[in-house]
């Protein structure tokens, strides 16, 4: 099952904006390498914005964020809470999940469907111990 990021209105000002200025101010001034540089540059930044998912497999979550991928084991998941923190993560949206994992791995996501994705994780292990912030539309 696919879930895609939940995207917030200010990350996507700063991704879109900044890829277009770069490429505007370069056309503006005429600069041919400047140019290339931002149309990679904007590339790159617009590859986050619209390939960040989540897709539940079997025994798995593959996370995709940008050219950036990371898996994490279903079984190994020890921990969901709620998480706001603007770290780096494969999130394009501060309403996040922190994900505990084995006994240091914490990935912070921003599934756009939060409850169901909570609730296919819960099936597939049923151990995991979820915030009661998250379980509050029960």
């Amino acid at each position: 099952m696919l879930f895609t990021s939940k995207k917030d209105l200010w990350i996507s000002i700063i991704i879109w904006g900044i890829s277009i200025m770069g490429i505007v101010v370069s056309l503006l001034k005429g600069d041919t390498i400047a140019l290339l540089v931002m149309l990679l540059f904007a590339m790159i930044l617009l590859w986050f914005w619209f390939k960040t998912d989540y897709k539940i497999t079997e025994d798995k979550i593959k996370i995709r964020y940008g050219p950036i991928r990371q898996t994490v084991q279903i079984q190994d998941i020890k921990l969901i809470i709620r998480a706001k923190t603007p770290l780096t993560s494969p999130a394009l949206s501060l309403d996040r999940i922190q994900i505990t994992c084995g006994k240091f791995d914490v990935v912070a996501i921003s599934p756009m469907h939060q409850q169901t994705f909570i609730e296919k994780l819960m099936e597939l292990n049923e151990n995991i111990s979820v915030d009661d912030r998250l379980l509050e539309s029960k």
